[in-house]
């Protein structure tokens, strides 16, 4: 069952609709996008977030906000304003994370 997450940046309002469970392309993917980050060489905040969107908007299956369409892409994803797309997307990342945490700590059967 899809998870839908509100948007706690002001001028984000609206929601998300994530994939869960995941599936092994979107773990992956997000996984990926991690190790890629953790590579970076002159990062920025906005080089960082860049390099992570691919994997979150994998996990990503509706975006319910206004000004950003419905099925993102990295070429359509706001970068501005600064601070606030930045939260945007650390809003995301954290959300995906738990959701990948969530099942790494459930108890076995």
């Amino acid at each position: 069952m899809p998870k839908v997450i509100k948007s706690p940046v002001k001028k984000f309002k609206g929601s998300v609709t994530l994939s869960e469970p995941l599936s092994f392309p979107q773990v992956i993917a997000f996984q990926d996008a991690i190790e890629a980050a953790s590579k970076l060489k002159n990062i920025t905040w906005q080089r960082l977030r860049f390099t992570l969107l691919p994997g979150i908007l994998a996990c990503v299956e509706k975006v319910e906000i206004n000004g950003i369409d419905e099925a993102p892409t990295v070429d359509t994803f706001p970068a501005t304003p600064l601070k606030e797309c930045g939260e945007l997307v650390d809003w995301l990342r954290e959300e995906i994370t738990s959701l990948l945490t969530d099942e790494e700590e459930s108890p076995k059967e």
